[in-house]
């Protein structure tokens, strides 16, 4: 038994699940590049290992019996596993060939994020790209969890940058906030001049869900302020929550200088005392180092434009 195991290869495999799949050798060796004698060797050597025989076999064609039927899903995983390791090595090894797990929030979609990959593919046009969206507050939870290696977020995770904290963080830019009225509203006749949450205390909110990025700072203003609104509406999309003060349903906290989120029928008055939305990227500071990661990282950073949308500068400092 030790020597069959030492003779069964990830190539045997691999041919015992695609005979499996096929049902014919002929078919299957053709589709591995390989003669059919040379096949047919590697599924006798997957069934002395287990010790059986896999498959009936009926004129030409192969159908699994029972035990091979048990035993496909292992053979499977087996190929699975060794393919996810041999993915990990190459993202360790080649920046240009690798692929970056990139996270982001809901509300940078629309522009930040296609900004970014547009700019960055066309330089490196072969590195490959896993995309997330969640809000704020998982975000950072799954880059802690080895689950993405990047995520773009605001506002900045607690901790995030300082000495001792598992994340790394970068800011991007920083947006005003805002307080969003309907055009007919009384308070939206002021135009620009800053008002304070005082002011608006009574007002139906309209705003993001609890763990989102402008949530949690509305709720941390809100706290700051001793004040409880009532929310009517809670959402996924800030341009959700723009359309429906629009709609006179209420008054929301939004950031100011987003280029699209621009509705007609609302009115921003920016925060008095003034308050802003940091844009981000952090990372996990004791994960293994991937080129391309730290590559596509190095680009963020680097950027003059946010997303080469609005012109508003990044702060292209922060630790790397």
């Amino acid at each position: 038994m030790g020597d069959a195991v030492r003779e069964l290869s990830s190539a045997d495999l691999a041919g015992f699940v695609a005979v499996a799949g096929s049902g014919h050798l002929t078919a299957s060796a053709a589709e591995l590049g390989i003669s059919q004698p040379s096949l047919s060797r590697r599924v006798a050597r997957v069934e002395a290992q287990v010790g059986a025989g896999l498959f009936e076999r009926t004129g030409r064609r192969l159908r699994l019996n029972a035990r091979g039927r048990a035993f496909l899903p292992h053979a499977v995983a087996v190929l699975d596993q060794l393919r996810d390791g041999t993915v990990k090595v190459h993202r360790l090894m080649d920046p240009e060939q690798g692929t970056v797990r990139l996270d982001f929030m809901h509300s940078l979609g629309t522009w930040l994020v296609p900004g970014l990959l547009r700019s960055y593919r066309s330089v490196h046009p072969h590195v490959n790209f896993v995309l997330h969206q969640d809000a704020a507050r998982p975000l950072a939870e799954r880059v802690l969890a080895d689950d993405a290696d990047l995520a773009l977020v605001g506002p900045r995770p607690v901790g995030a940058g300082a000495a001792g904290s598992p994340l790394g963080w970068a800011e991007l830019c920083s947006q005003p906030l805002a307080i969003a009225f309907p055009e007919d509203h009384p308070l939206a006749a002021a135009g620009p001049v800053p008002v304070s949450l005082e002011q608006v205390g009574e007002e139906d909110f309209i705003a993001m869900r609890p763990g989102y990025g402008t949530r949690l700072l509305l709720d941390e203003l809100l706290q700051q302020a001793d004040l409880q609104p009532d929310f009517v509406f809670e959402s996924m999309e800030l341009s959700t929550v723009a359309g429906l003060v629009s709609a006179g349903l209420g008054v929301a906290l939004l950031p100011m200088n987003d280029p699209y989120l621009a509705p007609t029928g609302v009115v921003l008055r920016p925060l008095e005392p003034p308050a802003r939305r940091e844009l981000g990227v952090v990372w996990r500071r004791d994960a293994a180092a991937a080129p391309p990661v730290n590559q596509f990282r190095r680009f963020i950073v680097e950027q003059e434009t946010v997303g080469g949308a609005t012109g508003a500068p990044w702060n292209g400092g922060g630790e790397l």
